[in-house]
């Protein structure tokens, strides 16, 4: 084969590449547009490619202002004031009202949380404001902090841990929120997660907020993870804790059958729940 045919091959190989490549933002975009969010295990399933090659593509479509990349997928571009957090809190919204409002019977009048920054703690806090009086809430974030509060009306008393803020997603973060973590000793922690794997544990997507989560796990006598399924059974940067330092797990429906042996081998209670309406 003569240099001009390899050229001609390459260039030819190129476009079909291109092709595809063009094909699979089409559908991507699509799919957003029917669900509003798309994740990338599963993109990389349906497009039969692996998962880098979905990251690329979403980065790609992400420079374009085409979408927003958020923790393990995608979401509509939106505005520019709106942030990751505000967009993921309608991400499997009943699931996380259904995991808040069976939660919440864990806690009673007068007691003491620890409460991490996130949309299913967020939601969580807004049911238990409404259920339960006279609680003293510690918390990263300012959301949670503000559902306690009540437009000023709140019979809560109420700590917001101040350190290093991620407006992105909305919470204090950093050794000196930590250090006052350290400070409390509280009946309950709830906390959320990036994701819950069998080998690796609770994980993270930020080495900060995984070090916040086990600050609070070891200063509360009872920890709770509210998790929804999408996060099961799946894998993130870094590990807050194992599966045995949780006594309670919070979830929309059943774990992958290796996560749900991992955390019954773990002592770690499996609480199901399914959503609302």
């Amino acid at each position: 084969m003569n240099e001009t045919q390899t050229q001609f091959n390459l260039l030819i190989y190129q476009t079909k590449r291109d092709m595809k490549r063009e094909q699979r933002f089409q559908a991507i975009l699509s799919l957003l547009d029917e669900k509003g969010h798309v994740e990338v295990d599963e993109l990389a399933e349906h497009f039969d490619v692996s998962a880098e090659t979905v990251r690329r593509d979403l980065s790609t479509l992400s420079e374009q202002a085409l979408l927003r990349k958020v923790h393990g997928g995608a979401v509509k571009f939106q505005t520019a004031q709106e942030t990751s957090f505000t967009m993921r809190s309608q991400y499997m919204l009943a699931e996380k009202v259904s995991i808040a409002e069976y939660a919440a019977q864990f806690v009673k009048s007068g007691d003491s949380l620890l409460i991490n920054g996130g949309t299913t703690t967020a939601v969580f806090a807004r049911k238990v404001a409404q259920l339960v009086n006279g609680l003293v809430v510690i918390t990263n974030s300012p959301p949670i902090a503000n559902e306690f509060w009540n437009k000023g009306e709140s019979n809560h008393r109420i700590y917001l841990l101040g350190g290093n803020y991620d407006g992105a997603e909305m919470d204090t973060l950093g050794v000196m929120v930590v250090e006052q973590i350290q400070q409390f000793h509280t009946d309950h922690a709830f906390l959320t997660v990036g994701t819950v794997s069998a080998k690796q544990g609770f994980m993270d997507y930020r080495m900060e907020a995984a070090q916040i989560m086990r600050a609070m796990m070891r200063q509360a006598r009872h920890t709770t993870v509210l998790a929804d399924s999408g996060k099961l059974g799946r894998a993130a940067l870094v590990t807050s804790c194992g599966l045995a330092d949780i006594d309670k797990i919070v979830t929309d429906s059943l774990p992958p059958d290796d996560l749900a042996h991992a955390l019954e081998k773990a002592g770690t209670h499996i609480h199901i729940t399914q959503p609302v309406g």
